[in-house]
Formats: C-alpha cells, sequence, structure tokens
C-alpha cells in the first residue's frame, strides 16, 4: 500500500450544513500527495449527499459511514486504522484549512526534525464561507521548538494547546495510541494530548494560521452551559489516574491536576449556581471525579476540599 505525505482524518456527523467547506479547502491544498479520510458518524441529515457530490471524482477522498453514533473518538480511530500517510492531521467537518497549512505544517516537521508541528486557528463566525486567499507564497511566523513535554503541556491556562485539528502528527507517535473510546462529548482532545506528548522528543510551533475554526451554536465552545459541560469528568480523571499519571514528573502533575482541580469546580459548583440548574447532576460528577484524583498532587487547600468531596453520598 503505497504511503503518501498526509492522511487526514475528518469525522463527520450532521454537519452537511458546513462540510462542503471543509472539503473545498482540502481540495485546495498546495501539496497534493495527501488522502482524506472522512468518517461519517451516521448523519441523518444531508452529509453523506453532500460528501459524495463533491468528492466523487477525485480518488484521494474515502468515506467510511457508520451504521450507528460511535462518537467522535471511535471515528478518529477508524480513520487512523487505515491511515496511509507519514504524517496524520484531524480536521472537524466544520473547521476549514488554509490552503498552504498542509504544506507549511509538513515542511516545519521535516526541516526542524519534529514529530508533531502545529500552528493556529483563527475563530470565524458560523456564516463563513471558504475562499482560498489567492495567494502565491506563504511565510511562517515566530515559532518555537519543545523538547520538553514537561514544559510544553500547561493545560489548562491555555485552552487550545489541546486542540488536535490544528497539528499534524508523524505516524510512529501512533503505533501505540488511539483516541480513548469512552469520551463523549468532551475531553477526547486533553487526554489524546496527554498521551501523545510524553512520546514526543520534539515538538514545533508556529503562531501562523493553518486552521479557519467556526464558532456556531452546535460547537462546544459556543454552546450554552448543559449537562455535558461537566459529566466527562469521572471518565477523564479515571483514565488519567490509570494511564498517564507515571509518565510525567511530579512537578508537572501538580501544576496540571490543581488547574484541573480548580477547572472541575468552577464547571460543577460555580456554574451551576450561576446557571441555576444541574445542581444534582453536578454533586454526583464532582464527587465521582473526586475520588480519581490522587491528592498529592493537589495544593493544600485543594486537598481538604477534595477530601471533603470524595465523601459526600
Amino acid at each position: 500500500m503505497k504511503m503518501v505525505t498526509v492522511s487526514i482524518i475528518m469525522p463527520n456527523h450532521n454537519y452537511g450544513k458546513y462540510i462542503a467547506d471543509a472539503i473545498r479547502s482540502v481540495m485546495a491544498q498546495t501539496i497534493s500527495d495527501w488522502e482524506c479520510i472522512i468518517i461519517d458518524d451516521a448523519s441523518t441529515d444531508n452529509s453523506v449527499a453532500v460528501i459524495n457530490k463533491l468528492i466523487k471524482n477525485d480518488k484521494r477522498f474515502r468515506l467510511i459511514k457508520f451504521k450507528e453514533p460511535m462518537g467522535v473518538s471511535r471515528a478518529r480511530n477508524a480513520g487512523l486504522d487505515v491511515a496511509r500517510g507519514k504524517y496524520i492531521a484531524f480536521l472537524d467537518s466544520d473547521d476549514c484549512y488554509t490552503e498552504f497549512a498542509l504544506e507549511m505544517l509538513v515542511n516545519m516537521a521535516e526541516t526542524m526534525g519534529a514529530q508533531v508541528a502545529g500552528a493556529q486557528a483563527l475563530i470565524v463566525p458560523d456564516d463563513f464561507k471558504y475562499r482560498p486567499s489567492g495567494n502565491s507564497s506563504w511565510t511562517v511566523g515566530r515559532t518555537w521548538i519543545e523538547t520538553n513535554p514537561n514544559r510544553f503541556l500547561t493545560a489548562p491556562k491555555n485552552y487550545n494547546w489541546c486542540w488536535v485539528w490544528r497539528r499534524i502528527y508523524h505516524r510512529d507517535l501512533f503505533k501505540k495510541l488511539r483516541f480513548f473510546p469512552e469520551f463523549v462529548g468532551a475531553g477526547e482532545d486533553l487526554a489524546f494530548m496527554l498521551d501523545l506528548s510524553y512520546r514526543t522528543k520534539r515538538i514545533v510551533e508556529t503562531e501562523s494560521i493553518s486552521v479557519y475554526h467556526r464558532a456556531h451554536k452546535e460547537s462546544l465552545m459556543q454552546r450554552p452551559f448543559y449537562k455535558g459541560a461537566f459529566d466527562w469528568f469521572p471518565v477523564f480523571f479515571k483514565y488519567v489516574r490509570d494511564n498517564i499519571c507515571d509518565k510525567y514528573d511530579h512537578k508537572f502533575l501538580r501544576e496540571f491536576y490543581s488547574n484541573m482541580f480548580a477547572y472541575l469546580i468552577n464547571a460543577t459548583i460555580i456554574m451551576p449556581k450561576i446557571n441555576g440548574k444541574y445542581y444534582e447532576e453536578a454533586k454526583q460528577t464532582v464527587v465521582a471525579a473526586c475520588r480519581f484524583i490522587p491528592m498529592r498532587y493537589l495544593h493544600p487547600r485543594q486537598r481538604i476540599l477534595c477530601g471533603f468531596l470524595r465523601w459526600i453520598k
């Protein structure tokens, strides 16, 4: 099976309204040695018809259709299982690439000897329409190289560091790595980046833009307060404790857990109070989550609160 330079994995669920822009942005790439694997997660809108119409004459596209909704993690894993690229990229079906995205990221990875190359996202409105800029050349903005994942991972202070779709990844990283399928709605990108970064010797990032990230009412960024804003925490903290804790040093884990605990309290105590709903669900979530948090990594006051919350029935 012939290798290509980049495999683009694009999950889709009921984004027929947006996916044409995503596909056109892939077609507009300034490098042609790519494949795009679209995984339709049992869409009930016109997604499949839109996809088939656009890709019918381009053999670089491949469509995989799920009969039942499986979630974004399983969709991405299905793409990884068949990908032929030297590098792997992820693009959400409501986002778009700049036309130089893949060429720029591959160039960065190759010239700087990095296993992961990333760029930034430009937030665009719901009614954004993709149009290639028409520029004949591109330049890479300020870049930085990180060889220590403990310094690279500063989550969640900088929330967008974990967005997987603004990077490319060398395929060797995926020999024993997949997305954890139990995450539904949130947490999958954060857990994935934690699971990937300790395997990575060199990461390069640039301040240049590679992705137009669409903000709309159905996206997590724009969605009003809802139960899914916090019900993923127990799954996340259990996964990190069981699979990742022993991969990072104590200093990093103290910063990570103290920040994530603050995030947990905000999502399960402060936000339900502000919005006046989901009190009981939030209580159950924070209690369950705290039972998976190693208290040795928390600050003293956080340990007291976490210990108290563990024993609430």
